[in-house]
């Protein structure tokens, strides 16, 4: 008989404490980049980015108060390492690129497709050791990323466009066309051809 290594309240502490150092680091970034948005000239940039950080926040408070009821510690010492590096590394991106919109979001759309995938695993986690409180949380997590990715699906074209013709570049609106693009892409009907 295997011997039983892990606790129920361990994994799921574990697995709260990931997600939330991940949101904690997107927080970061994005608090950076609001700023770094509010003087360009895509009206759609800001609010998308305020958006995402309001979110964050949101999905921050609520995943301390789930690990909190565990006994656990949203700080612990090798995620925060592991965040500072990152936010570094993030913040030379910022440096080296200040002014190009369409990268920083392009980075959030990342950003938010990992979270999605993070949520999806705690999702998992919580529903198959039956945990419907934690379950409930990961739903809400990974609906709300799934939108912001969908969201910035729908404005990065706009943006992308208006990029390259403030490069002074003769730029055909493709706009419409990348949307079809981008809801055939998403139509679950279609099949993976594996």
């Amino acid at each position: 008989m295997a011997e039983k290594t892990e606790t129920r309240d361990g994994t799921l502490t574990t697995y709260l404490g990931d997600v939330q150092a991940l949101v904690s680091h997107g927080l970061q970034a994005l608090e950076r980049q609001t700023e770094s948005l509010r003087k360009v000239s895509h009206k759609d940039a800001l609010p998308a980015v305020v958006h995402g950080q309001r979110l964050l926040q949101r999905q921050e408070a609520a995943l301390r108060a789930r690990l909190e009821s565990f006994g656990g510690s949203p700080t612990a010492p090798v995620k925060d390492v592991v965040a500072a590096v990152a936010g570094v590394a993030a913040g030379l991106i910022d440096a080296v690129r200040p002014s190009e919109t369409v990268k920083s979001l392009r980075d959030d759309a990342a950003f938010f497709s990992g979270l999605g995938i993070a949520y999806l695993l705690l999702y998992t986690t919580a529903s198959g050791l039956a945990d419907a409180d934690t379950a409930a949380l990961a739903q809400e997590g990974y609906e709300d990323a799934a939108r912001m990715v969908m969201h910035l699906d729908g404005i990065l074209p706009k943006i992308t466009i208006e990029e390259l013709r403030e490069g002074n570049l003769d730029v055909t609106d493709a706009t419409e066309r990348v949307k079809a693009m981008v809801t055939k892409a998403w139509d679950r009907a279609q099949p993976l051809g594996v």
